[in-house]
C-alpha cells in the first residue's frame, strides 16, 4: 500500500526564509547608510539605461563625448531596461529592493527544485542550505548593487526550474519557458550567448530521448533573438559582434594575465598596448575587432597546451575564490590599492595567493579562509549530487553543461562574482548531495517520488 503523499506535512521553512530576508535587509541598509565603492560596470549600466529611456539609444558612454562604437554593444539591453526603476524615480534604493525580491524568488525556486521528498531529511537540508547561503556574501552584496548579476541569476534559475517542472508535469509550455529563460539570460549578460551552441546539441539530444520535436522547435526563441540582436548591432556599428566586452576580456584579461604569468606585468602591458596600437589603425570597427581577436588568439594558441593549463587553473579557481573583492568594495574595508588577489594568483600561483592573504590582517584572512573552505564543501556536494542515480538525469546533464560552461569561459577571470549566477544552483545540488549522504532515508520516513523521466 502506497502512503498518501498529501497527508505528509513537509517542513515549512519560515525561519529559513526569515533569516535570509533579514540578511538581505542588513546589507540593504548598509548600502544606504554607506554607499559601496563604485564599480565601472555600474556606470555602464546607468548610462545605458538613461540613454535608452531618454533618447532611445543603448550606449554605455557619455553621448556628449566622441562616440566609441564598442560602447553601443558593451552591455545587452535587458538590465538597462530593468533599471528604468532608477531612471523614473532616481532612487537606487528601489532598485535594490527589486533585486532583493528577485534574489528571494531565485532562492525559493532552488528550494523547490532540490527539496528532498523524504520528510525526515528536510530539517538537515534547510540547516545546510542556510549555512552555505550565509557563506555566500556575494548573494546579498549584489542584491544591493547596481549590477546585472541578480537578474541574470534569476533567468538561469528559471531555466533549471522549468526543466525540473516539465519532467514533473509533462506540460510542453515549460519547454518553451526553458528556452525563453535562457534567451533572457543572454539578453542580460553576454557571457551566456555562446551557450546557445550547447543548447542546440542539448535540445537535439532531448528531442531524441523524449521523442518530442518541441525541443527543436523551441530553439527558435534563442536563434531569433541572437539573429535579431546581432543584426541590430550591425546597423549601429557595422559589426555583427554580439558584445564588445567579450573582445575586451579576451585581450585585457586572458591575454594580459597569460603573458604576465609567463613573463611579467611589464611585458604583458607592452604586448597588449602594441596590439591595440596596431589594430587601432584598422579602417573600420569590424576590422579592428577582428584584428584584436586574431592577434590575441595568435599569441595564446602559439603554445596551446600551456595556455590550456593556465586557463584551466582559472576555471578551477572560480569555485574556490572567497570573494575578497566583493567584501572589500562593498564594506569599504581593507587595502584596495595595488595588485589584487586575482592578479597575484595569475602572476605567482598559490604562492602569490598565500602571500596576498597573509597581508589582509587576521580577521579578514580568517573569514576568507572559512569562505574558501565552504566553497570546497559546495563543490564536493555538487559532485556527490552529479553521481547520485536517484536524481534527475536530464537535470544533472543540464546543470553540468551550464556550470561547466561558465567555468570554462571565465578562465583567468575566475573570481567569485562570476560564479554567482549559478551559485544558488550549485548550493542546491550540494545541499541535496550532502543531505543524502549525512541522513540516508529511513524506513517509514516518507517516500522518494518515482523518477518522472521514466514515467
Amino acid at each position: 500500500m502506497k502512503p498518501d503523499l498529501r497527508s505528509m506535512k513537509p517542513e515549512r521553512p519560515y525561519l529559513f526564509f526569515a533569516i535570509i530576508l533579514l540578511i538581505h535587509l542588513v546589507y540593504f541598509l548598509f548600502a544606504l547608510i554607506r554607499p559601496p565603492d563604485p564599480l565601472p560596470d555600474t556606470a555602464d549600466y546607468l548610462n545605458a539605461s538613461n540613454h535608452l529611456y531618454s533618447q532611445g539609444v543603448l550606449y554605455c558612454g557619455d553621448l556628449s563625448e566622441p562616440i566609441r562604437e564598442e560602447l553601443f554593444t558593451r552591455r545587452p539591453p535587458l538590465y538597462p531596461l530593468l533599471l528604468g526603476i532608477h531612471f523614473l524615480t532616481g532612487s537606487q534604493a528601489l532598485v535594490y529592493l527589486f533585486q532583493i525580491a528577485l534574489s528571494l524568488i531565485s532562492i525559493f525556486l532552488v528550494i523547490r527544485i532540490f527539496r528532498p521528498d523524504s520528510t525526515d531529511r528536510q530539517p538537515l537540508y534547510f540547516a545546510i542550505a542556510l549555512v552555505l547561503l550565509l557563506a555566500t556574501p556575494a548573494q546579498f552584496i549584489y542584491s544591493s548593487r547596481i549590477m546585472a548579476e541578480i537578474p541574470f541569476q534569476l533567468m538561469i534559475v528559471l531555466s533549471a526550474w522549468s526543466l525540473h517542472t516539465y519532467f514533473h508535469s509533462r506540460q510542453k509550455k515549460y519547454i518553451w519557458f526553458f528556452q525563453l529563460s535562457l534567451t533572457l539570460a543572454m539578453a542580460t549578460k553576454p557571457v551566456l550567448y555562446p551557450f546557445a551552441a550547447v543548447m542546440v546539441f542539448f535540445s537535439l539530444y532531448m528531442s531524441l530521448v523524449t521523442r518530442k520535436i518541441i525541443w527543436v522547435l523551441t530553439l527558435s526563441i534563442p536563434l531569433v533573438w541572437i539573429t535579431g540582436y546581432r543584426t541590430w548591432n550591425y546597423h549601429r556599428t557595422g559589426s555583427t559582434q554580439y558584445a564588445s566586452i567579450q573582445t575586451a576580456n579576451l585581450v585585457n584579461y586572458n591575454l594580459y594575465y597569460y603573458i604576465m604569468n609567463r613573463e611579467d606585468s611589464g611585458a604583458a602591458a607592452e604586448k597588449v598596448d602594441s596590439l591595440y596600437a596596431r589594430c587601432g589603425e584598422a579602417d573600420s570597427y569590424r576590422e579592428k575587432n577582428l584584428c584584436l581577436e586574431y592577434g590575441a588568439r595568435e599569441i595564446i594558441l602559439n603554445e596551446p597546451l600551456k595556455y590550456a593549463l593556465f586557463h584551466l587553473k582559472g576555471s578551477v579557481r572560480l569555485f574556490i575564490d572567497p570573494g575578497r573583492f566583493d567584501l572589500v568594495t562593498f564594506f569599504g574595508t581593507g587595502e584596495r590599492r595595488g595588485p589584487g588577489f586575482l592578479k597575484e594568483m595569475n602572476r605567482d600561483g598559490l604562492r602569490g595567493a598565500f602571500r596576498f592573504l597573509g597581508q589582509q590582517g587576521p580577521v579578514l584572512m580568517t573569514l576568507l579562509l572559512v569562505l574558501a573552505l565552504l566553497k570546497v564543501v559546495k563543490l564536493a556536494g555538487f559532485v556527490i549530487y552529479l553521481f547520485r542515480r536517484d536524481e534527475s538525469l536530464y537535470l544533472r546533464i543540464f546543470l553540468l553543461l551550464l556550470i561547466g560552461y561558465l567555468a570554462a569561459v571565465t578562465g583567468p577571470l575566475g573570481a567569485s562574482r562570476f560564479l554567482l549566477p549559478v551559485e544558488l544552483l550549485l548550493i542546491g545540488c550540494a545541499v541535496k548531495g550532502w543531505t543524502a549522504i549525512l541522513k540516508p532515508t529511513s524506513p517509514g520516513s516518507g517516500t522518494v517520488r518515482p523518477d518522472p523521466e521514466k514515467g
